[in-house]
């Protein structure tokens, strides 16, 4: 039984090992994260978009999608240019929810709901590689960094889940 046992954690560490060395290269060379902006009748603070802007560049970092997250407006060098690319997006609705409701009913009632839509655009001959459009919900205790940080990480998933598979 000992002996089993000792075989199977053996055959588990070497399955570990094997799938940890995997590294994922990077399918852009830079990418450019731009503010975000309200369509109409979305009502959130201008700090918001500034956060987003900022969680937005920390995930794209952490995904290892680009090598170098740019800053707004930065240049990009010619031969660079067919391998980077720029965000943009538009927050289309915004929802703020409702605590009371949260807390009584529970199971999503009352939740805040974010849409937004988020392009991905070439930076040498600016085609639309990607657009995503992402639904964010959260408790509506929570801040406006926290839902800025969720929206982020989603888009985030789905760059890296899009153009993984486009590789």
């Amino acid at each position: 039984m000992r002996i089993r046992n000792a075989l199977v954690m053996v055959l588990l560490l070497g399955l570990a090992g094997g799938t940890a060395a995997k590294e994922t290269t990077a399918v852009f060379k830079t990418a450019e994260a731009k503010h975000f902006t309200g369509a109409e009748g979305v009502e959130l603070t201008p700090a918001f978009y500034d956060y987003f802007y900022a969680e937005l560049r920390s995930e794209l970092t952490k995904s290892k999608l680009v090598r170098e997250v740019i800053g707004e407006g930065e240049a990009v060098d010619d031969a660079d240019a067919e391998k980077s690319v720029v965000i943009t997006g538009t927050v289309t609705e915004y929802k703020k929810g409702s605590a009371v409701k949260s807390a009584l009913i529970g199971f999503g009632a009352g939740l805040r709901s974010l849409k937004m839509d988020a392009d991905v655009i070439r930076r040498s001959d600016q085609q639309n590689l990607s657009i995503f459009h992402v639904h964010v919900k959260v408790d509506p205790r929570w801040n406006e960094k926290t839902m800025a940080k969720f929206a982020a990480q989603q888009i985030a998933k789905d760059m890296k889940k899009e153009f993984a598979e486009k590789k």
